[in-house]
């Protein structure tokens, strides 16, 4: 009797205990910390969202004027006096790339200048450009600071801090320059060429500008993106309407007097704020910019390109009082008000 009061006590136990081992048997088995956390590390990093080319070189080409008046107050100029004062104080903040052809480079540059010529040279050393230029400011110079304003302009939105020499070397070898740039000024030169220096890599800005500013040389016209006067009124007496003529200077210049058919968009912010404007009213044609000497005009015609806008800059630009050069300075080219 004692036994079967027993079991009978015993089989409620038992019977619990066997139904808690199933439920124990039953629930999956947890990830061990070192397994998840193996499953995490090998999960592929998500890449990063690729680039939008126009999206990216736009915004680029926004920012460049958008500072202008207020980041920048020297139009990424530099004069010729300036220079000559930084150079004799603090050399080692700037580097001076000339890019005139390796001919006139040898026959007199500034000390320490880098020849790079202008065109698809340009295009092979960015990367080499970029790395020397870190924690310094590039100076670009040319004959007359036209083309040096195109590639100021470009090197600026590929990340690289850059001034061109005002009125570039000019000197007697330049007409309408004899008395202007550098070697207007008789600042000295040298002979001595200045190789290209090694220095560590730097990251890019951005792979599409950089691409951008690349083709712009690589694919450079044999007119360097310019358009000379004689052939600019040729070209608007006999098929003006080929042409989209944008006046980069001052609205109150542009009153004074300007070409036929040219629109006013002051240098600076309202070219950003007028990119797309400009973009569908040069649809089909050839933009042409122009400014008082060349150089704003240089600058505004190699960002429109790269934003892909057909684009060129009028050779010496409008002109200007005590500048023996441009559209105006020749009585027998029409201004109108």
């Amino acid at each position: 009797m004692q036994k079967r009061r027993l079991i009978s006590a015993l089989s409620p136990l038992l019977i619990a205990g066997l139904l808690v081992t199933g439920c124990g048997q039953a629930k999956p088995a947890s990830t061990p910390a070192s397994n998840a956390a193996a499953a995490t590390s090998s999960a592929p990093a998500p890449s990063a969202p690729a680039e939008d080319p126009t999206k990216v070189i736009k915004g680029a080409v926004e920012t460049y004027f958008n500072d202008i008046g207020t980041n920048v107050k020297n139009s990424y100029k530099i004069t010729e006096k300036d220079l000559k004062d930084e150079l004799d104080k603090t050399p080692e903040k700037y580097v001076v790339l000339d890019i005139r052809k390796a001919d006139v480079y040898a026959q007199g540059h500034i000390k320490g200048a880098i020849n790079v010529p202008y065109g698809p040279d340009i295009a092979k050393n960015l990367d080499n450009i970029r790395a020397i230029a870190k924690d310094k400011t590039v100076i670009v110079a040319c004959y007359t600071g036209q083309t040096a304003g195109q590639t100021d302009s470009l090197l600026n939105v590929a990340g690289i801090k850059t001034l061109s020499l005002n009125s570039g070397m000019g000197g007697s070898g330049t007409p309408g320059f004899e008395a202007r740039g550098w070697l207007g000024m008789k600042y000295p030169t040298v002979t001595e060429a200045t190789p290209m220096p090694t220095a560590p890599a730097v990251a890019t800005k951005s792979k599409a500008i950089d691409t951008a500013v690349q083709k712009y040389f690589n694919e450079m016209p044999a007119d360097s993106y310019k358009i000379d006067l004689p052939v600019m009124k040729d070209a608007l007496a006999k098929e003006a309407d080929k042409y989209y003529i944008v006046d980069v200077r001052k609205a109150e210049d542009f009153a004074k007097g300007h070409i036929k058919g040219a629109v006013n968009v002051p240098y600076g912010p309202d070219v950003a704020k007028n990119l797309d404007s400009i973009k569908e009213k040069g649809k089909g044609k050839i933009v042409v910019v122009y400014c008082y000497t060349g150089q704003t005009a240089g600058q505004t015609d190699s960002l429109l390109n790269i934003y892909g806008i057909n684009t060129k800059s009028l050779n010496f630009g409008f002109g200007m009082d005590g500048f023996a050069k441009g559209w105006s300075a020749d009585k027998s080219y029409e201004v109108v008000k």
